[in-house]
């Protein structure tokens, strides 16, 4: 049998090209994340001198061959899992820094006024019924006055 490493790297075939054509991006970022964070646990473990055997003794679990099908990088963690092993291994998975964006509000306006005078008047009535609806989520507007 052929050694993994012996392969040459620029081997092809028309059909895992053909599989491969046919993952969606979305998927293949969900699989990136888990293999990533498969690879994350992997990584504390051995720097810890464990073995699978040891965080399944350390999370209390029934058996030890769950923590092998989280090494495989195809499991779906849930929150719940993931703040465990991060407590337990001391590593952080997660990142708890969650920002929130405030949405953007564009407002584009024309109002039509004559005499042109009471533009002026116009936008300070108009701006302040803004600022009172929408509060500080608007951050551009736009008014023409014709």
């Amino acid at each position: 049998m052929q050694n993994f490493n012996d392969i040459n790297e620029n081997y092809s075939s028309g059909l895992i090209n053909d599989l491969l054509k046919n993952i969606k991006p979305e998927e293949q970022e969900q699989t990136d994340y888990k293999m990533k964070l498969a690879a994350r646990i992997y990584a504390a473990l051995k720097s810890k001198g464990w073995k699978s055997v040891d965080l399944a003794e350390a999370l209390h679990l029934k058996s030890p061959s769950i923590v092998s099908k989280w090494l495989s990088g195809t499991h779906n963690f849930t929150v719940d899992t993931l703040v465990e092993i991060q407590r337990v291994l001391e590593i952080r998975l997660l990142d708890e820094k969650l920002t929130i964006v405030d949405p953007i509000l564009n407002v584009n306006l024309t109002v039509s006024a004559k005499p042109s005078s009471l533009n002026g008047d116009i936008r300070e009535h108009l701006q302040r019924v803004i600022d009172e609806t929408y509060g500080s989520q608007v951050t551009t507007i736009t008014a023409r006055y014709s």
